[in-house]
């Protein structure tokens, strides 16, 4: 039995093939909008591989410092609101770490070559 590629699999192609063979053919503009192209997918698979477990340690952080459980998306709605409305002490050592790691997180996903996000991963 032949197993189709993964996602990932299909995507690293394509990720290959615009590096190996389009990018080095093309120039000005079109060349630009190529390595946007690789750039956009290299994101998708990074988002396949990382999110799912990022979003369950988001979901975690958020559900205890809310005493609540719902989706991410209504308690970050409802997080907004508490520091809104002073609700939440923005000094609240649990928030400023929940925020911390949210934002690397969120950044190894859409900007692991960022120069500060590398050095705040590689501080001891």
């Amino acid at each position: 039995m032949i197993n189709p590629p993964s996602k990932e699999d299909l995507i690293v192609s394509i990720i290959e093939f615009l590096e190996n063979d389009i990018i080095q053919e093309l120039k000005g503009q079109k060349r630009f909008h190529a390595h946007v192209a690789k750039n956009s997918l290299n994101i998708v698979l990074r988002q396949l591989k990382l999110e799912e477990v990022s979003s369950e340690k988001e979901k975690d952080r958020l559900s205890k410092i809310l005493k609540t459980d719902k989706t991410i998306k209504e308690m970050n709605k409802i997080l907004c609101s508490k520091i809104d409305n002073n609700n939440i002490d923005i000094d609240n050592n649990e928030l400023i770490d929940h925020l911390f790691k949210t934002t690397m997180e969120k950044l190894e996903i859409d900007q692991p070559n960022y120069s500060s996000f590398l050095d705040e991963k590689n501080k001891p």
